[in-house]
């Protein structure tokens, strides 16, 4: 069996992404993450392009695996991102991450979109509530006229601050929040199985994706694999991911900020969202209408064993 490293962002979903590639390609992984300050060699490199930039430290061998979600504030960080890519192989998972980092001529290999973590669950035959959501919770910064950064509802960018909204439209919905247990009428929790992350999003009949800005969204992804109906603003890449879903306008756009104090990772990102109470009666239209996802084309196209044996 072969032996190799690989380094992850201390992020559940790239900790996911990182196990299911290395069980699919029969590897013997040994998983590093955390903080890196000083050189080390890896095989495998697997994180945010602004991760790869933060921690610069870390050099991989073989490939990175880059989730691409705004732009770099400094030259020097798209250099950065050339020389690695000129050096190993880059993947992403979206085709707009590619023509992103293209467009700052950063070499891509190949688009690979994050797969579906095994083993997945039947879908259930009946739904406990109408509606779930199940995110962590990250706050950003926004830069005022002054060209001062600091935290701002705006850019909590997996959009919590409309759960209170859904909540009191329709009363059974549940909410998970992964990393925050302070998000008012949500439930906390830290589930270690993806097996129970599916169990969860297959308690609703509608998965409400009230995030405003995703990198890829694997979240929205299993809930479909389990058959629940999607209702999502329309953020980019979200169609490309899951043209499955439901799309409410989201003409509302903020420019976020990432890391502003550090000169290499400081990027920005936009988030975009729409009228709640348009979101809300597209929620109720999806609850009216049978169950219409096709579980199974989702299991498909993002099969682990047909996405995660790319990778050369």
């Amino acid at each position: 069996m072969q032996q190799v490293v690989v380094y992850h962002t201390n992020v559940t979903s790239y900790s996911i992404v990182a196990r299911e590639i290395c069980r699919v390609n029969g590897w013997a992984c040994r998983l590093v993450t955390g903080d890196v300050w000083f050189p080390l060699d890896v095989d495998v490199f697997i994180g945010s392009q602004f991760d790869v930039v933060r921690w610069h430290n870390v050099r991989p061998r073989r490939f990175a695996y880059i989730t691409v979600e705004g732009e770099f504030l400094s030259p020097d960080a798209w250099q950065a991102l050339r020389r690695l890519c000129g050096a190993v192989r880059c993947y992403v998972p979206t085709r707009w991450g590619k023509a992103l980092l293209e467009a700052h001529n950063v070499r891509v290999q190949d688009v690979i979109p994050h797969a579906l973590p095994e083993p997945i669950p039947d879908p259930p035959g009946e739904r406990a509530v109408d509606v779930v959501y199940l995110n962590a919770y990250y706050r950003f910064y926004c830069q005022d006229r002054f060209g001062l950064f600091s935290q701002c509802d705006g850019c909590e960018r997996k959009g919590w601050r409309f759960w209170p909204e859904v909540k009191r439209a329709f009363p059974s919905s549940l909410g998970f929040v992964s990393n925050c247990e302070k998000v008012d009428g949500v439930i906390g929790f830290r589930a270690q199985d993806t097996a129970d992350v599916y169990r969860l999003l297959a308690l609703g009949r509608v998965y409400a994706h009230l995030s405003t800005h995703e990198g890829f969204g694997l979240n929205p992804l299993m809930a479909a694999a389990m058959g629940t109906a999607v209702v999502s603003w329309d953020i980019m890449p979200a169609r490309e991911v899951l043209p499955e879903a439901v799309y409410v306008p989201a003409p509302n756009c903020v420019t976020c900020y990432l890391y502003p104090f550090d000169y290499m990772a400081r990027g920005k990102f936009t988030a975009c969202w729409g009228n709640i109470n348009e979101f809300i009666e597209a929620v109720r239209k999806a609850l009216e209408l049978p169950p219409a996802v096709d579980w199974q084309a989702v299991r498909q196209r993002h099969s682990a064993q047909k996405l995660y044996a790319r990778f050369l």
